[in-house]
């Protein structure tokens, strides 16, 4: 991928934090009941005044943005596009397992009855999988993690390190400093 000084290749791990990050935002996505959800639409008749003011506790839902949401349905994509239906359903229960509370991935392991360590190498080789599909697909890494400018002790690389392929090699400004007394801003 040198054609595009910007673009970063997809690896097995951003594959893998895209796939935990759209697990949790499905978690996040609130979840339709049926009818039941509802309820009654008459409130609670207030029974003593003890009860108007301050007597249940308070409750906070944190929803997802609607980038995160666009990000879990591009990550849904990625996963349905696998070849293999039991690729998908693996990668689907490791996320679903790594995000919710009171699971384990031994419990997952063992459920799919291979070791831990088989259950990670396979979900690094699904992960893999999907990342060469991205970059033969020139799909960018935009990634939602920050970026630094000096990764692993390498200097910045200059403006001259950079393609012109835009422009001429013998091209000149588009503004001619000797000409600064006609010019108005």
């Amino acid at each position: 991928m040198t054609g595009n000084p910007g673009f970063r290749a997809w690896t097995a791990k951003a594959v893998e934090h895209r796939v935990l990050e759209a697990a949790e935002t499905l978690m996040l996505c609130p979840r339709a009941n049926g009818p039941r959800q509802f309820g009654s639409s008459m409130p609670e008749p207030l029974r003593d005044q003890r009860d108007a003011y301050a007597a249940q506790t308070v409750r906070y839902r944190r929803r997802p943005d609607a980038a995160a949401i666009d990000r879990m349905e591009e990550c849904w994509d990625w996963i349905n596009a696998l070849a293999d239906e039991q690729d998908r359903q693996l990668l689907y229960d490791w996320a679903k397992t790594k995000c919710a509370r009171g699971r384990s991935l031994k419990g997952l392991a063992k459920r799919r009855e291979c070791n831990g360590r088989t259950l990670r190498r396979a979900i690094t080789r699904i992960c893999l999988a999907v990342a060469n599909d991205l970059n033969k697909a020139h799909k960018p890494n935009l990634g939602t993690e920050a970026v630094a400018e000096n990764v692993g002790g390498t200097e910045p690389k200059s403006v001259e390190h950079c393609a012109p392929y835009w422009r001429a090699p013998d091209a000149k400004a588009g503004i001619d400093p000797s000409l600064s007394k006609t010019r108005l801003l």
